[in-house]
């Protein structure tokens, strides 16, 4: 090409050699036809040309369906600013290689039209822009996954949502989380699987046994070493025999299989399937490897909260069913107690209702109102220890007799304290008449002294007995129960806030004392 000055042709054909895509320069001839000028060192090889062996010769020598019409139109649809071109580029063996080629503008040098042309193999496009989808998809799978550990409230819902994350709107097609049984079968067990090529899966038979066809492929080659095994493309690998013509069936062209342990057990295996073969890269496998190992901390970790939350419903369901026997035993008490005194029947049972309902206004939870309960139902059983004379005696009691009664409540707490109940059933009824100000018995406690059911009991006890019936006189009506118990808070022997919600269920609320 005389472009004149024989340093600026060397110049110029050193840089136009080290150009980073294969080019040429291609001229308008006036016949109609285009004319390729110069093509650089990369367009020769990739032709299959040696060194200017393009140099002179048509345009259709190496791009046979491209013509000047195809060119010219292109640079008018783009208002004479070059464009693009697809075709397929004719190697000298007779191959064919998919291009794509960008245009420049068409100029004039010395009289005569050109344009440059950059040819790129599309194929080698196509396949590294998959790469790298692939690769940021993996990394995006990742982040989801992550996501996925964190909220996961079980080893179902992790291991699926896992399999979910990893193919939804991704170019892999299955997801597949397995775990290997014991000896001497080695049973893969799938335990979760996801995506458009999930029908893969349906009664599959694989092993990780060494003596088995089943157990010769990737997964039972992975359990075996616990090293990843990446199957780059299933038509040609030996890894795929037995299941190869099913995994063409279902689009599936490569695999990548990854070891994982759940604790201190190396039984876990990650399977990604792909429709394309080759897009298993480093930055791909490697953030599956982690990912891998991630699912199995987060399995673990589950599985470890799953057996605490089995190993408490256990407690719970034993717990339950011993609090069962217990009220039963306890309303067979209180039944028993107030069997001796007809008088007082049914006291027990109401006292009961009204602590609970009391509790409940207070915001008490279900546990503690059943603990209560317990309490209120056996809270007079030292009665048993005093005679029926003394407790249905209508005139005033004299010392002894009304020493005696004080003592039920210790009685009581002897009778109780060595039931294992759940909560401090035995103390409730032994403070049941214990007073904030220290004022009563059996131990004349004062205030945090006493426990918070106890003084639930004490005004519900007191509130009952005045306007209920007594054996010693009518009942004295729940208006003047309600000022009594009011006066005792305001001189500080009863709790003020157990008052007032006393007061509260009674005046504004229309509650009734139960028959």
């Amino acid at each position: 090409m005389p472009y004149g000055d024989a340093m600026m042709e060397d110049w110029f054909r050193e840089r136009w050699n080290h150009l980073p895509t294969a080019a040429c320069v291609v001229e308008f001839e006036a016949q109609g036809g285009l004319r390729i000028v110069e093509a650089n060192a990369l367009l020769e090889q990739m032709s299959g040309h040696g060194e200017q062996g393009l140099h002179g010769k048509p345009l259709t020598e190496i791009l046979p369906q491209v013509g000047r019409v195809d060119i010219e139109l292109n640079c008018a649809a783009n208002q004479g600013h070059g464009g693009q071109l697809r075709s397929l580029l004719l190697r000298v063996e007779g191959s064919k290689i998919p291009v794509v080629m960008e245009l420049s503008a068409p100029f004039l040098w010395q009289g005569r039209q050109m344009l440059v042309m950059e040819v790129r193999n599309s194929a080698r496009e196509e396949d590294m822009e998959h790469r790298l989808a692939s690769k940021r998809w993996a990394l995006h799978i990742y982040a989801a996954v992550a996501m996925t550990l964190v909220r996961a409230d079980s080893s179902e819902t992790l291991l699926q949502q896992i399999c979910e994350a990893i193919t939804q709107d991704s170019p892999f097609v299955l997801a597949a989380v397995a775990i290997v049984g014991s000896a001497p079968e080695y049973r893969v067990e799938i335990q979760a699987k996801a995506g458009p090529a999930i029908a893969y899966m349906d009664g599959i038979e694989i092993s990780a046994a060494a003596g088995k066809e089943s157990g010769n492929g990737p997964a039972g080659q992975v359990y075996r070493t616990q090293q990843m095994l990446i199957v780059s493309d299933v038509a040609t690998d030996s890894h795929y025999g037995p299941w190869r013509e099913r995994a063409l069936r279902h689009g599936i062209c490569s695999t990548l299989t990854v070891p994982f342990s759940i604790g201190s057990s190396k039984d876990g295996i990650l399977g990604i399937y792909s429709s394309r073969p080759n897009v298993f890269e480093p930055v791909v496998y490697e953030a599956f490897e982690h990912l891998a190992q991630e699912i199995g901390v987060g399995l673990d970790k589950l599985r470890q909260r799953e057996l605490v939350e089995k190993e408490r419903l256990a407690r719970e369901e034993a717990q339950h069913r011993v609090v069962e026997t217990l009220t039963a035993a306890v309303g067979a008490i209180a039944s028993a107690v107030e069997a001796g005194d007809p008088f007082t029947a049914g006291h027990q049972r109401r006292v009961s209702w009204l602590a609970c309902d009391i509790g409940r206004e207070m915001g008490w939870s279900e546990d503690e109102l059943r603990g209560l309960q317990m309490a209120a139902m056996v809270h007079d059983i030292g009665k048993l220890a005093v005679s029926q004379e003394i407790l249905n005696k209508p005139g005033k009691l004299t010392p002894e007799e009304y020493a005696l009664v004080k003592g039920h409540s210790e009685v009581g707490y002897q009778i109780l304290k060595d039931i294992p109940f759940s909560w401090p059933v035995a103390e409730m009824a032994r403070q049941h008449h214990e007073k904030l100000d220290g004022s009563g018995y059996p131990r004349g406690l004062k205030g945090d002294a006493i426990l918070p059911g106890a003084r639930i009991l004490t005004v519900a006890d007191i509130v009952e007995s005045m306007a209920c019936e007594r054996p010693y006189r009518k009942a004295l009506g729940v208006e003047a129960a309600l000022q009594e118990v009011e006066m005792l808070a305001a001189n500080g022997k009863l709790d003020p806030e157990v008052v007032r919600a006393c007061a509260r269920m009674f005046r504004e609320q229309g509650y009734e004392i139960g028959a």
